[in-house]
């Protein structure tokens, strides 16, 4: 039967051109703040329905992206490739050549890394800008030390990050806190909080 073997064609070139894309990943990149680009990613949802004329992935209910140490969950997970140069070849010729070119989630968002944890209602990933984005009632935390504000832009390669709010950023540190240390003091929780 025809009909059953284009989509198993599909799903085929679709794991092909996963492969592909994340391992042209520049070195030192990653597909996840904290994370390092040698480790594999792996991806699992309840659904994943894929678009080959867009070059579009989208992952849905109960995402869970991990790579090394750091998890992200999310409702959905759309991820857009993009054919580029491909040594003189015609567009279209081969899917495997095409490369990450954008992902967003909807959320809620959570991103772990160890003892860092960011959340989010949303979150884009531009590879040409080499820039991740949180956004909406952003939440970072590292043990009692926390940040909030409406958006938070980090950079991949400098690995600076920037919160920003339309009224006011907001964060409470704790003297002392040194989360994931050995020997540490546990902190008290504070009334109210």
């Amino acid at each position: 039967m025809n009909c059953s073997r284009k989509p198993l064609k599909a799903a085929i070139a679709y794991l092909v051109l996963t492969t592909s894309a994340f391992a042209q990943a520049p070195q030192g990149a990653s597909l996840l703040p904290g994370s390092n680009s040698k480790e594999p990613i792996n991806i699992a949802a309840d659904k994943l329905d894929y678009f080959d004329k867009e070059q579009k992935a989208v992952y849905s209910g109960n995402v869970v992206v991990v790579q090394g140490e750091t998890r992200m969950n999310a409702s959905v997970l759309t991820i857009m490739f993009d054919r580029k140069a491909d040594g003189g070849k015609k567009t279209g010729q081969n899917s495997a050549n095409s490369q990450l070119k954008w992902m967003k989630g909807a959320g809620p968002i959570t991103i772990v890394n160890k003892d860092q944890i960011g959340v989010g209602d949303s979150l884009e990933y531009d590879k040409v800008k080499n820039k991740f984005s949180l956004v909406g009632n952003v939440t970072l935390s590292q043990g009692e030390n926390v940040t909030k504000g409406d958006e938070l832009v980090y950079d991949l390669q400098t690995g600076q990050a920037v919160v920003s709010s339309r009224g006011r950023v907001k964060s409470r540190i704790v003297p002392g806190d040194k989360p994931g240390q050995p020997g540490a003091a546990p902190q008290k929780p504070t009334a109210g909080q």
